[in-house]
């Protein structure tokens, strides 16, 4: 089988040479690798036609979603080796448990067939699609000030996260969980498919990324904890536990939106050059269930461990 490689080589710590050793791998592995650099998304447009057979991944979240949004109508197997920061997308599956690059490639000569689900976002303009989460209020307020070209760091993210409730105003919302109506003032609502987001900030730790349902997270900001709660609860992976946070596992959220400011992934979204009537606009948030199958490496045995 023909094994496209796409391999950025801006991600983590990729380089030319760690490219040319995972083609080798992957014809030991059983397949027929052709290599591809890419230095831009742009790049993928020309790129991905082409592809038949398996399609290599080997870069970071923000790689794996390029890929995977431009795989929305074509049915071809992905195979993730995380090379990225946080590789959110990459802990959820498990594939960094199967230890290095060149230790995933091997275990793809047995490759475990998995179906995972595609978030989608439909704005006033149309659809887009996410691998880890959507949502507005804190986090794409964030994304602003974080500023992830600056080096991506877990403790500065979650730090910038938790420093924007101090100073970033709740918005009062209209939500559908489902089709059942919710009103009240949120300091942040997140619709997760993966466990994490942006530089791996654990939101929905309980995230199952194959079970149709998205980790719906609201902050009530009437019940709001304190700095120090929320900073001890992203680091220690107990953010339900607060009392402010409320979760639903639904398969579908719906706001009402008024411009402010929204992201899917690491993604901000503005309203820039976009003439849209928000008197009654509305974002709805689902998933494709199933729609990406993923290859994951072999599973390590007990006489390997």
């Amino acid at each position: 089988m023909e094994a496209i490689l796409i391999y950025n080589p801006n991600a983590g710590g990729s380089s030319e040479d760690q490219a040319r050793i995972l083609q080798t791998e992957l014809m030991d592995a059983g397949y027929e690798p052709v290599y591809r650099a890419t230095q831009s998304e742009e790049e993928l447009d020309t790129i991905l036609p082409e592809a038949q057979g398996l399609v290599v991944v080997v870069g970071g979240d923000g790689t794996l979603r390029a890929v995977a949004t431009r795989l929305v109508d074509r049915p071809l197997p992905i195979a993730l080796i995380p090379n990225g920061t946080a590789n959110n997308v990459g802990r959820t599956l498990g594939i960094e448990n199967h230890g290095d690059p060149i230790d995933i490639i091997r275990r793809l000569a047995n490759p475990v067939k998995r179906s995972v689900d595609l978030g989608r976002m439909t704005l006033p303009w149309g659809a887009t699609y996410f691998m880890e989460g959507a949502g507005m209020g804190l986090f794409a307020e964030a994304l602003a000030t974080y500023k992830p070209e600056d080096g991506k760091s877990f403790l500065r993210g979650a730090k910038t996260l938790v420093d924007m409730m101090a100073t970033a105003p709740s918005h009062h919302f209209q939500v559908r969980l489902d089709g059942r109506e919710e009103e009240g003032d949120y300091l942040l609502l997140e619709a997760m498919n993966m466990g994490a987001i942006g530089p791996r900030i654990p939101v929905a730790p309980g995230a199952r990324p194959h079970d149709g349902l998205l980790d719906v997270i609201r902050i009530d900001a009437e019940r709001k904890d304190s700095y120090f709660a929320y900073l001890n609860a992203l680091v220690s992976d107990e953010l339900a536990q607060l009392d402010s946070v409320l979760i639903d596992r639904v398969k579908k959220v719906e706001f009402r939106w008024n411009g402010f400011p929204i992201h899917q992934d690491a993604s901000y979204i503005d309203l820039k050059d976009k003439d849209i009537d928000l008197e009654d606009a509305w974002v709805s948030i689902d998933l494709l269930p199933n729609h990406l199958e993923f290859w994951l490496p072999e599973p390590i045995s007990e006489s390997e461990e």
